[in-house]
């Protein structure tokens, strides 16, 4: 079994987890994030998962089709902070429903990849500075690895 195929399997599962969450309400914000100290609800992190999956999954395919580089820059935070602070106006089902159209687009972007295309270099433009990575990093760091944190998150806030 290729890499490619085991992202998906991975997203498959997660789709499955996503559709079987239950409707709870926001809740309290879990415990600070070590590296920014902020506090995440629910709304919080579904609204940062149904604005980073097609955010990212964009990115991915712009790299497929012959970009250099990838990354935020200064409208796309601006976007995600506005996901993750405007989440409660989206409401639970609404958030829900994008996350699942995203984790479709993600497969389906899986679908259009092949295990080599994972070793295209790119240069990663990042709040941090500018790092060289493969393709790998992020399908697997900001797309694949990520929803699984988040899942996580979410489970711990349940």
């Amino acid at each position: 079994m290729g890499e490619i195929e085991r992202y998906r399997e991975r997203v498959e599962a997660a789709w499955r987890e996503v559709a079987a969450l239950p409707r709870l309400g926001w809740g309290q914000p879990g415990p600070p994030d070590p590296k920014t100290g902020e506090r995440w609800d629910r709304a919080n992190v579904l609204g940062h998962m149904a604005e980073m999956l097609p955010f990212w999954s964009d990115q991915v395919r712009a790299a497929l089709g012959g970009e250099t580089s990838f990354g935020r820059g200064e409208a796309g935070y601006a976007k995600r902070r506005g996901a993750i602070d405007g989440a409660r106006e989206v409401g639970e089902d609404q958030l829900l429903a994008r996350i699942d159209s995203g984790l479709a687009g993600l497969l389906g972007l899986l679908a259009e990849m092949r295990d080599e295309d994972l070793d295209r270099k790119l240069t990663y433009l990042s709040a941090g500075g500018d790092q060289e990575v493969d393709l790998r990093y992020p399908v697997e760091q900001l797309l694949v690895g990520h929803v699984e944190a988040h899942l996580r998150q979410l489970r711990e806030l349940s």
